[in-house]
Parts: structure tokens; sequence; C-alpha cells
């Protein structure tokens, strides 16, 4: 069994993935501390939230995995084409000035588990909701595997 865990020390050096080989007795063997490498991820929020905003549908879709998953307010699309149209939907809606800001990152192996919240402009009404996001790597690029999208209830 592999066990893969991030630290955060508080120093300016970030965060790191401490990568352990669970024996079979049940002791760590072969632990292994790396820096993550942050950049991939924010990097993949950044370029999002910017073809969003010059409503590139197909740089957007380009940041999921061919078999990925998006659950919406207004339904579970499957499938890098399906969102891809379905994101086409979401920019003929005239939401515009998307920003988002993630809050929680948490890897496991081969995961990272995202959670944030999302801001947007309808026409001149503010929007906001909350994302969840699973993202691995594609080769040399981290790609979302799984994104959940709400919209903030009235009033919150």
């Amino acid at each position: 069994m592999v066990l893969n865990h991030r630290l955060d020390d508080g120093d300016t050096d970030g965060a790191y993935d401490r990568t352990c080989r669970i024996s079979d007795d049940g002791r760590c063997v072969g632990a292994v501390a790396q820096p993550v490498v942050e950049d991939q991820y924010a990097d993949l929020q950044k370029k999002f939230a910017d073809a969003y905003n010059r409503k590139d549908v197909d740089a957007m879709a380009a940041a999921f995995t061919e078999d990925t998953i998006r659950v919406t307010p207004s339904g579970i699309f499957v499938g890098r084409e399906a969102i891809r149209r379905n994101l086409q939907d979401v920019l003929n809606l005239d939401l515009h000035d998307y920003s988002v800001e993630r809050n929680v990152s948490r890897s496991f192996g081969n995961f990272v588990f995202n959670a944030g919240e999302w801001q947007a402009k309808f026409g001149d009404q503010p929007q906001h909701g909350y994302y969840t996001a699973i993202v691995v790597r594609e080769g040399d690029r981290a790609k979302i595997m799984e994104k959940t999208v709400t919209v903030a209830a009235p009033g919150q």
C-alpha cells in the first residue's frame, strides 16, 4: 500500500507531498518528501478563467480529461464534448467577469481535490457559487477529471 499525504510546514518553501510505502506489518518504509508543484494547479485554474472571459469554449473544454464528468444545476455532463456543449450554453447566457478562488486543496496519491468559490456577472447582476474538482495528471499537464458546480442560495 502507498500512502500520500500533503504537509505544509508553514515555511516559505510551501507544501510537500510525503509518500510512504506501508510494509506488511504496518510500518512506513521508504518515506520521501518532495515539493508539490502548485503552479500546475493554479495555472489550470487561471487558464480556465482566462478562457472563460475570452469566451473560448475550446480552451475551456481542453482543461478537462476526455472521460470527465461535470455536475451542474442544469445536469450531469459526461465526456469532454458534452462538457464543451454545456460550456457553450453557459457562455450564451452572457455570464461574464468570471473569477474563481480555490479555498481547499488536498492531494491523495495521483489525485488533487480542490474546493472553492466562483463569481461572475449575469448582465449587471453579481452571481456566485461553489465548486469542487478532482484534478489528475494527463501527460505533463493537470486536467479536471470531475467537477461539481453549484449556485449559491439567494441571500448567501
